[in-house]
C-alpha cells in the first residue's frame, strides 16, 4: 500500500490523545469514536491512544503529527485484513471488544481466584481460604448484579428513546446508520497551525489507496487484472467527531457538495468524482402502535382489578387472605396473569375473576405477536430512513460529469476563474496515465473537470488523442471545447463575442484540383509519357480548386438547446450561433482568411481543435460542443484579446452549467 500516512509510535499516540483532551470539543469527539456499550457505564471501544495505535497499523490513520491526524472507519467498523502477528491481532480484538473485556475480565478473574482458594481450602483446611473464596464469589455476584442492572436500565432507556420519542432529526438518524454502510471519518484533530486542506487531501488519498488495495487484492485472488480502478465510495464526515470549530468549518467546506442536511447538520459527505447507483425508496410505519397496545393493556388491567376486587370481596365469607379482595392484591394477581401464572398463595374464587384472568393471559399472548410486528415495522422504518438518506446521497452522487478541454494557458486560467467564482472550490489534480485533469468541483449538479491539450487536432498531445484518452478514463457525460478562435465576420461581430458551433466543418481533409475550366488531355500511359508531358507544358494558370471532403457535423441538439437557453440569461458579450471551421492550421494570413471566407460564406469563425474533439466524442458516443470567443480575425494577429475572449467563452459555459443545463445527460440511444 502506498505510504500516505506515517506510523506513529505508542508515545506519539499518547501525545495525540493528550492534545485531543485539550481541544474545545474533546468530550464530544471522544464520545463519537468511543460510544457507550450495552452496559451503559463502559465504552465499547478502547482508550484513544490504543485506538490510534491500532488504526495506524491497519492503515486507517491519516497521520501528520500529534496535533494533526484523522481516523477512518470502514463500513460497520469491520477489521481490515492486515499482517501484524499475534500482538496486533490481540490489540485489534481488545480495542473492538473493550466492553466485553471489562465485563468478562474481572468476573473471570474473581471466579478463578475463588476456584484457587477453594482448592487450597480442600488441601489445607485453613478457614482463611474459605473466606477468600466466599468473598470472591460475593464480589462476582455483586459485579454481575450491577452490570446486569445497568444493562436492563440502558436497554429500557433505549426502547423509550427509540419508540417513544417523536421522529428523530434526519441528520442524527443518518449519523447513526450511514457509518454502517459507508467509509466514515469518525475522528479528526487538527491544531498545528498548518492549512487543514493538507490533512483533508491526504484523507482522500488514503481512502482511495485503501479501497484500491482491497480491489486489487480481490482481483489477484480471483485471477483478474484491473487496468484502472475508479473509487466511487462517498466518505461520511461526522461533525461531532472533529475536535475544533476551525476544523469543523474546514471539513464542511471540503465536503460542501455533500451537506445534505444544511449548514448545521451533524454529518456531511465527501462525494466521489465517479458515479454510484441510485438507491430505492420505500415508506413504512415505524411500529408506534406497540405503545398504544401497551397502554391499552395497562388500562385494561387497572380497570379490571377494580371489578375483580369487588367480586372477590362479595364472594369471600371467611378467610380472604388467599384471594384478591382489595385493589392492590387484584392488581398484583392480574399483572402476574400476563405471565400465565398466579402469585404464590393468591388466587380468585369466582368464575368471573378466573375468566378475566385468562383473558388477561390471552392479551399477553397476543402482545407477543404485537411486539414482533412492531419490531418488524420499526426495522422497516429504519431501513426507509436509510433509503431516504441514501436517496439524497444518490441525488448528489448522481451528478453528471462535464469535461472542458482547452488548448492554451489563457483558456485554462479563464475556466479556473469562472468556476471558482461560482462554487469557490479549489482545483484538485488527478494524475491519469498520460494526462493531468483538474477537478474543479460541482456547479449545480455537474462535476466540472478541466484538461489542457496541445493546440491542433493531430499529434501525440493534441485534442484528438487527448480527448480519446480522457473519455476512456473518466467517462464524461459532456465534452466541451472552450477557448479562443478567429472570426470571419468583422462587420457583424466584435472582439470577445462568443461563437457557439451549430455545425463543425473539418477542412483539413480536402481535395486540391486544377483551376476551374481546365480540360485534361489524354492521360499518360507510362512514366516516360508523364515526364514528356511535364517538360513540354506548364501548369495550368489560375487558382487551384479546393474541394472539402471532411465531415460536416452538428453537435447534439440537446446541448445546442441548453446553450441557447443560457444565452437568454447571459449578460456578457454577444453570443452568435453558426457553422465553424476546424483545421490544424493557425490562420494568420489575409489571403488564407479570405479564401476560407469565400469557400464558406456562412461560417462565423474557425479554430484548431474541434475536429479532433468531435472525432473522439463521436467514437465514444459522448455529447460534445465547441464554444469559443473571438480573439482575432485571421490576420494581423496579436495576443491583446486572448484573455478577454477566453474569459467570455469560459463564463458562458459555466453559466450554462449554473442554470442546470448540464445536470441531466440523455441515456445512450435516448431521443
Amino acid at each position: 500500500m502506498p505510504e500516505l500516512t506515517g506510523t506513529p509510535t505508542w508515545a506519539q499516540c499518547r501525545a495525540a490523545a493528550d492534545a485531543v483532551r485539550a481541544a474545545e470539543h474533546a468530550r464530544e469527539a471522544v464520545a463519537v469514536v468511543r460510544p457507550r456499550g450495552p452496559f451503559g457505564l463502559i465504552r465499547s471501544r478502547g482508550p484513544v491512544p490504543l485506538l490510534l495505535y491500532v488504526a495506524a497499523r491497519e492503515g486507517r490513520l491519516v497521520w501528520r503529527d500529534p496535533e494533526s491526524f484523522a481516523m477512518l472507519q470502514p463500513p460497520g467498523d469491520t477489521a481490515l485484513p492486515v499482517a501484524g502477528g499475534l500482538r496486533l491481532a490481540l490489540l485489534r480484538r481488545l480495542v473492538r471488544h473493550w466492553d466485553t473485556v471489562l465485563f468478562a475480565g474481572p468476573l473471570g478473574l474473581l471466579m478463578v481466584l475463588a476456584g484457587l482458594a477453594t482448592l487450597l481450602l480442600v488441601r489445607t483446611g485453613h478457614p482463611t481460604f474459605g473466606a477468600v473464596a466466599l468473598l470472591c464469589v460475593l464480589l462476582a455476584l455483586l459485579l454481575m448484579s450491577v452490570l446486569m442492572s445497568c444493562l436492563v436500565g440502558y436497554m429500557l432507556g433505549w426502547i423509550v428513546r427509540e419508540f417513544g420519542r417523536p421522529d428523530p432529526p434526519e441528520d442524527q438518524l443518518a449519523a447513526e446508520l450511514l457509518p454502517g454502510r459507508n467509509w466514515t471519518m469518525v475522528f479528526c484533530h487538527h491544531d498545528d497551525g498548518q492549512p487543514p486542506e493538507r490533512l483533508l487531501r491526504r484523507v482522500q488519498q488514503q481512502l482511495t489507496a485503501l479501497l484500491r488495495d482491497e480491489a486489487e487484492a480481490h482481483a489477484e485472488r480471483t485471477g483478474v487484472r484491473l487496468p484502472m480502478i475508479e473509487v466511487t465510495e462517498a466518505l461520511v464526515c461526522l461533525r461531532h467527531g472533529v475536535t475544533t470549530d476551525a476544523m469543523r468549518a474546514a471539513v464542511a467546506t471540503w465536503s460542501g457538495q455533500g451537506r445534505i442536511f444544511g449548514e448545521d447538520g451533524v454529518l456531511s459527505v465527501r462525494m466521489s468524482a465517479y458515479q454510484a447507483p441510485r438507491q430505492p425508496n420505500r415508506i413504512f410505519d415505524r411500529g408506534g402502535f406497540l405503545f398504544l397496545y401497551l397502554f391499552a393493556v395497562a388500562t385494561y388491567v387497572g380497570i379490571m382489578a377494580l371489578f375483580v376486587a369487588d367480586w372477590e370481596r362479595a364472594a369471600c365469607s371467611g378467610a380472604c387472605e388467599q384471594h384478591p379482595v382489595d385493589y392492590p392484591s387484584a392488581l398484583r394477581w392480574l399483572s402476574q396473569r400476563l405471565l400465565f401464572t398466579d402469585p404464590f398463595g393468591l388466587g380468585p374464587s369466582t368464575q368471573q375473576a378466573w375468566t378475566i384472568g385468562w383473558l388477561t393471559s390471552l392479551m399477553s399472548l397476543m402482545g407477543v405477536f404485537v411486539v414482533i410486528a412492531a419490531v418488524q415495522r420499526y426495522v422497516r422504518y429504519r431501513n426507509h430512513q436509510i433509503a431516504r438518506t441514501l436517496r439524497r446521497l444518490a441525488m448528489l452522487n448522481d451528478q453528471t460529469r462535464t469535461l472542458i478541454m482547452v488548448a492554451t494557458s489563457a483558456e485554462r486560467e479563464a475556466v479556473l476563474t469562472a468556476v471558482r467564482e461560482v462554487n469557490g472550490a479549489e482545483p484538485e489534480r488527478m494524475f491519469l496515465p498520460n494526462q493531468v485533469v483538474l477537478r474543479l468541483g460541482a456547479v449545480s449538479r455537474t462535476q466540472i473537470l478541466l484538461a489542457q491539450v496541445e493546440p491542433g487536432a493531430v499529434g501525440p498531445g493534441s485534442a484528438a488523442i487527448g480527448a480519446a484518452a480522457l473519455i476512456s478514463q473518466i467517462n464524461p457525460d459532456f465534452l466541451i471545447l472552450a477557448g479562443i478562435c478567429y472570426g470571419l465576420r468583422p462587420g457583424e461581430h466584435e472582439f470577445g463575442d462568443v461563437l457557439v458551433c451549430t455545425q463543425l466543418r473539418a477542412i483539413d481533409l480536402h481535395k486540391e484540383a486544377e483551376p476551374q475550366g481546365y480540360q485534361p488531355g489524354e492521360p499518360a500511359r507510362s512514366g516516360a509519357e508523364a515526364a514528356a508531358k511535364l517538360a513540354r507544358s506548364a501548369a495550368p494558370e489560375g487558382p487551384r480548386r479546393i474541394i472539402d471532403r471532411g465531415d460536416h457535423v452538428t453537435p447534439p441538439p440537446m446541448l445546442l438547446g441548453r446553450f441557447r437557453d443560457a444565452q437568454q440569461n447571459w449578460t456578457g458579450a454577444a453570443v452568435h450561433f453558426g457553422p465553424m471551421l476546424s483545421a490544424s492550421t493557425l490562420v494568420s494570413a489575409r489571403s488564407l482568411r479570405d479564401e476560407l471566407a469565400s469557400r464558406h460564406p456562412d461560417a462565423i469563425g474557425g479554430e484548431m481543435e474541434g475536429a479532433g474533439v468531435y472525432a473522439a466524442a463521436a467514437h465514444a458516443k459522448v455529447d460534445w460542443i465547441v464554444v469559443k470567443a473571438i480573439c482575432d480575425w485571421g490576420f494581423d494577429k496579436t495576443d491583446e484579446f486572448h484573455e478577454l475572449a477566453a474569459h467570455n467563452a469560459a463564463r458562458l459555459v459555466v453559466t450554462a452549467a449554473e442554470l442546470g443545463g448540464l445536470d441531466e445527460a440523455p441515456r445512450r440511444g435516448q431521443l
